[in-house]
């Protein structure tokens, strides 16, 4: 099984830093995927959560200088971890025309697919440095619902700070309750996202819901979950996912040349 999985700031990150046990136990989830046999390419955030502790001053350039200063250390973090179980890393950093310019998107697939062959874990972020336009919402959830369809990925795993799609906030309402299944997302599920997001993060309910749209409509199976929760990925895989399950039809599901 191919599966693409985006983690946000606010899952391996905190006003300090980055959390090392996050991510420690999110490398050995990925880690034992890939020794069962499974192909996996992680879409990490985190950068400008990892730099900003670096950057107590005020710039326009703020977050961009937080992220140079964060891309090292967060790809150091995953290194170290991925390096107990002998799994090798790639970074791929991204911009937006890498997926428009049809040389530039092969060559992109071209090479992600050549790491996932030799069982190499590709860690992709944006490029927020060099990107032309500011830091926008939701960037790195739409960059993995593309990541997925361009891979004709079986799965695209999208982990969080909340559990899932709510009927309403449920940080701000107790009576929410959790959508477990959506097999349509039309304008009545998109009214229910909540457009609150983290301090660290740049993303909220609606992007994940907006990633999870473009990435069902090109055939690609999408799962948001709380990314604290213990072996989320792993039970990502198996029936009782304990977060929002967004079904691609099966007639759209992707159609890749296994090597």
């Amino acid at each position: 099984m191919r599966i693409v999985i985006k983690v946000g700031t606010q899952v391996i990150a905190s006003k300090n830093g980055l959390d090392q046990k996050k991510i420690a136990k999110l490398t050995k989830e990925i880690s034992f995927l890939i020794k069962k046999g499974h192909q996996v390419v992680l879409v990490s955030s985190g950068a400008i959560g990892a730099g900003l502790p670096s950057v107590p001053f005020t710039n326009p350039h703020r977050k961009k200088i937080a992220a140079a200063i964060g891309q090292p250390i967060l790809i150091h973090d995953y290194y170290r971890e991925a390096k107990k179980y002998k799994i090798s890393i790639g970074q791929i950093l991204i911009l937006s025309n890498d997926f428009t310019n049809p040389e530039r998107f092969k060559n992109l697939v071209s090479n992600m697919e050549a790491m996932l062959s030799h069982k190499i874990l590709p860690i992709i972020n944006e490029n927020d440095v060099m990107k032309g336009e500011d830091l926008t919402i939701g960037d790195n959830d739409i960059l993995g619902a593309k990541v997925a369809v361009g891979l004709k990925a079986d799965k695209l795993i999208i982990l969080t700070n909340q559990n899932g799609l709510h009927t309403c906030n449920p940080d701000h309402n107790e009576n929410a309750k959790l959508i477990k299944e959506v097999k349509n997302i039309n304008s009545k599920i998109e009214n229910l996202c909540s457009v609150d997001k983290s301090d660290l993060g740049l993303g909220g309910m609606i992007s994940k819901v907006s990633a999870a749209k473009y990435a069902t409509s090109h055939g690609v199976e999408t799962l948001v979950g709380n990314g604290k929760e213990k072996d989320i990925i792993i039970k990502a895989l198996g029936k009782d996912f304990p977060g929002t399950r967004f079904i691609a039809p099966a007639s759209l599901k992707p159609r890749r040349t296994e090597k």
